[in-house]
């Protein structure tokens, strides 16, 4: 009896397996033919969508003044005017520059040989009316601002270590003071 209930109970679900089988295949079959339905009505609509775009483009007409055609012409035009000749004028400037520092280099080349004397001649006077004494004293005035500033920044650190050695050693000072006055009960006080 056991078996006969195992049998039926295989059968059961061998069926049951093929029917699952059958039903998936069904519902996919059913949802291909609902995507190529929609596939031929989108179809459709888009061919009706281009003959109403066709149309309405036929019957419609732009006018546009000529106004706004030759305003639209003008700035373009008067736009690659502006650009052009900036570019002319940098171009030009370029080369003015250019041959400006050509025509230096050639003349000063040209009268190296002449003015080589004058200028050596003007830049020894020059140096003859320096006084020493004055560049001595500006040399030792700034000399002496430097090792100010130097020797200054050296003593604010010294002087921030010794009043920290200073403050240590009177609390040194104070506590031995506490523990003198604490043996003798004396109030003892130190001042640095």
């Amino acid at each position: 009896m056991e078996n006969r209930e195992q049998n039926r109970t295989r059968t059961y679900e061998i069926n049951w397996e093929r029917v699952k089988g059958w039903l998936c295949v069904g519902v996919a079959l059913a949802a291909t033919g609902a995507a190529i339905y929609c596939r031929h009505e989108m179809k459709k609509s888009i061919r009706l969508l281009n003959r109403a775009a066709d149309s309405v483009k036929d019957l419609t007409v732009i006018e546009v003044r000529q106004e706004i055609v030759d305003r639209a012409i003008n700035k373009a035009a008067n736009q690659e005017v502006g650009n052009a000749v900036r570019r002319t004028v940098q171009s030009m400037n370029d080369r003015i520059s250019d041959q400006t520092r050509k025509r230096v280099n050639e003349v000063v080349k040209e009268n190296y040989a002449k003015i080589r004397n004058t200028v050596a001649q003007a830049i020894a006077k020059e140096a003859t009316q320096i006084d020493r004494s004055d560049i001595m004293d500006e040399a030792t005035e700034k000399a002496k601002e430097m090792l100010l500033e130097k020797f200054d920044g050296k003593l604010d650190g010294l002087l921030s270590d010794y009043q920290r050695n200073l403050d240590n050693v009177g609390k040194i000072y104070q506590s031995i003071a506490s523990k003198m006055a604490g043996d003798t009960e004396k109030n003892v006080t130190l001042k640095i």
